[in-house]
């Protein structure tokens, strides 16, 4: 096994495992209470790139592609699942789960138009496409952020799990030379960085940035 090929390992059980770091927003929505007041949009928008990307996998027989969107799929269902449970106000939800049926219905037809040649590098395109409109859950919580004048409910751990991840996965595409892949990656890239960013100007309300230092806005009563 050459070292590219245990780096493709390694990056694979990467990505796995940093799909379990949700688990410290459930853990906040169970110390809260609720998850009233975080977005499920970082959540959803997800899975539309995965389930693209899974697609790719099957078309083209790219393993790696096809059994860590899998797993990714169905983790992500059950933070969907926990979020649905603490979420008081679930109609959103329901509405962003329903346009994703719709689109992804919408991407696997206009793929299955095409020559059983062409559908692999018709995926890749839609692929790397949905991956940069996955970034619009990104965007949200950037601006949300902003107009709210905190990062309360932006994680610091799970930016700082995205850094490393995406940073890999863009030399990952550039090696195998999959550049639409690539240019979302860093695409991806930017907004995590400038996401982290705001720690520095507008930090959380209530818990201090890891690493950075940043907060809390509210100071403890004694």
């Amino acid at each position: 096994m050459d070292l590219f090929s245990i780096f493709t390992v390694w990056l694979t059980l990467f990505s796995i495992a940093f799909t379990f770091l949700p688990l410290v927003l459930v853990k906040d929505w169970a110390r809260r209470g609720t998850a009233d007041g975080f977005s499920s949009v970082g959540l959803v928008m997800p899975m539309l790139m995965m389930s693209c990307w899974f697609l790719h996998g099957y078309i083209t027989g790219d393993k790696v592609n096809l059994y860590l969107n899998l797993v990714n799929l169905v983790i992500y269902l059950l933070y969907i699942g926990a979020f649905a449970y603490y979420q008081p106000k679930r109609q959103y939800l329901f509405g962003q789960l329903l346009t994703l049926v719709i689109t992804l219905y919408c991407v696997f037809t206009y793929v299955n138009s095409f020559p059983e040649q062409e559908k692999g590098d018709k995926m890749a395109v839609v692929a790397a496409g949905t991956q940069l409109v996955g970034m619009i859950g990104g965007i949200y919580d950037c601006a949300r952020a902003i107009k709210l004048g905190h990062t309360e409910y932006i994680p610091a751990s799970i930016q700082y799990g995205i850094f490393v991840l995406v940073l890999q996965w863009t030399y990952f595409a550039y090696a195998i030379g999959n550049y639409y892949m690539m240019f979302a990656n860093i695409a991806g890239l930017s907004l995590n960085i400038f996401t982290i960013s705001l720690y520095f100007f507008i930090p959380p309300l209530t818990w201090k940035v890891p690493l950075i230092g940043t907060g809390p806005q509210e100071k403890k009563k004694a």
